[in-house]
């Protein structure tokens, strides 16, 4: 029996490709998003601490507006960072649906591939089946002649 030859074999080949290229950027969006969410944490955590340090013993006024002003800093970051967050998140479900569309794109025609193959191997074994049930025929005609 002949191996099953699949036409658009090099058409789905590309849109593998271009799936797995969508891919990709989907999870290089999603590691921004998680790197700029880390940092957001890390301003959080910083500025809990400084807060807290703020006012403990020993401290002077000096002391004070310092950790003043590196809660002002630490603000400023925390917004400069969220709204990267945020133009990083549109980004990410941008690359997400692109991802879902090439998935559904090459999904498609690997269906049309696995129908196109299921239905070749069934006609080549009906046909060997026919020509198996031939076989016997064709020995009672040879014994004849």
């Amino acid at each position: 029996m002949r191996r099953f030859k699949f036409n658009l074999e090099r058409f789905l080949e590309l849109r593998s490709f271009y799936e797995r290229k969508a891919e990709l950027a989907l999870a290089e969006r999603a590691g921004r998003c998680a790197f700029l969410d880390g940092q957001l944490r890390e301003v959080a955590q910083a500025r809990w601490r400084t807060s807290r340090e703020m006012f403990s013993a020993g401290r002077d006024l000096s002391d004070y507006r310092a950790a003043e002003l590196y809660i002002v800093r630490l603000e400023r970051d925390r917004d400069r960072l969220a709204e990267e967050l945020a133009r990083a998140e549109v980004e990410r479900e941008e690359a997400r649906l692109l991802y879902i569309e090439r998935h559904k794109a090459r999904e498609a025609i690997e269906k049309l591939k696995e129908r196109r193959q299921a239905e070749y191997y069934r006609l080549a074994e009906r046909e060997e089946t026919k020509a198996l049930d031939d076989l016997p025929r064709r020995r009672v005609v040879e014994a004849k002649d």
